[in-house]
Order: C-alpha cells, then sequence, then structure tokens
C-alpha cells in the first residue's frame, strides 16, 4: 500500500521558499492550503495598518487581489494596490513588447480596483504606482510602512521579484497562487 502523499501546489510553494530562505532563517511560515497562499513572518513585524496588493498583468492578479482584500479586512487595514512600472516591455509567448507607460499602469490599477472589490471598497482602496527598474527593490522600499506585502507566485519556482523579497522585507510577506478561490472567514492569526 503508497502511503505517500502528494505534495500540493501550496505545499511545493513552501517547499522553495524555506528552500530560499535556509536552515538559519528566523522568518515563521504560515500555510493556507484552503486560500493557496503562504505567508513569511518576520520576528518582529512593524505595526502599521496598511496591506499592500503588488498588482502585475498576468493570472495572479485576481488571487492577489482577493486575499489582500480579505487580509486587509481581517488586520482592520487599509488596502493599497501597487504597481511597479518598470518602463521595460514584458514578454509574451517569446515576443518583447512594448515598454509599459505609466498611463498603461494606472488603467492596470483602475481595472484591478473595480474588478476586485465592492463599491464601498472602491472608494477606500489607494492605487499607487512606483517607477523602479527592480521591482523587488521598490516593494521591499514601500513594505517598510506596511503590516503584510501580498505578491503572486508560482507553485514549482520562485520568480525573480518574489525571491527578492523572500526574507527580505520589513513586514509579512504572503505568496499567493493564481486560481485561489479563498473561503469566507478569518485567518487563524496563530
Amino acid at each position: 500500500m503508497d502511503t505517500t502523499t502528494a505534495l500540493t501546489s501550496v505545499d511545493r510553494l513552501a517547499a522553495a521558499i524555506r528552500t530560499r530562505l535556509g536552515p538559519e532563517s528566523r522568518w515563521r511560515l504560515r500555510v493556507h492550503p484552503d486560500r493557496y497562499a503562504v505567508e513569511l513572518i518576520p520576528q518582529a513585524p512593524p505595526p502599521a495598518a496598511l496591506v499592500l496588493a503588488a498588482i502585475t498583468e498576468d493570472a495572479r492578479q485576481d488571487a492577489v487581489m482577493t486575499y489582500a482584500r480579505l487580509r486587509a479586512t481581517e488586520l482592520r487595514a487599509r488596502l493599497r494596490l501597487v504597481h511597479v512600472c518598470t518602463g521595460r516591455g514584458r514578454e509574451t509567448d517569446g515576443v518583447r513588447m512594448r515598454p509599459e507607460t505609466l498611463a498603461q499602469a494606472d488603467l492596470l490599477l483602475a481595472a484591478a480596483v473595480h474588478d476586485g472589490l465592492g463599491p464601498a471598497e472602491i472608494a477606500a482602496a489607494e492605487r499607487q504606482i512606483l517607477h523602479d527598474e527592480d521591482p523587488g527593490a521598490a516593494l521591499r522600499v514601500l513594505a517598510e510602512h506596511a503590516a503584510l506585502l501580498v505578491v503572486g507566485a508560482d507553485a514549482d519556482a520562485v520568480g525573480a521579484t518574489s525571491g527578492a523579497l523572500i526574507g527580505r522585507t520589513a513586514c509579512p510577506l504572503a505568496l499567493v497562487l493564481a486560481g485561489a478561490r479563498p473561503p469566507d472567514g478569518a485567518i487563524d492569526p496563530a
């Protein structure tokens, strides 16, 4: 009888994060399989009342929005959608697209707000566009004043931006997988 358990995508993400952090890490991992997310908690998170949702133009956008919205409600924190405009074109199917403009970044955030939030949340949500060639560095600076930074992730690999954030943010960091459909209810703050 085979007693091995297949690893879920959240388990694979947690394993990739643990590998990235190393054995001497002082960060705690909180895995939320029901929400397709892993949160990294530093020893002394800063006191803040702001949840940052790093919005990108990919399949993880909805999952990031959903998770950030729920956590902002649970933490009684403001929600700020953030996009880092690098000025580089993104690559789609091996084809490099035109460089992103600030106007396109603003449209991306506006669409995310209106597609992912209810009417009362739309009025309260903040938006911020950062212009930096290094998204990881820009988000780390912003995270110094946040209760939580939420970014999208892949289950099997740590990307360049999430890799630049793991173990290096002042606040807790949540990595959320695409396709997350979190249930209603609060996350256990343990």
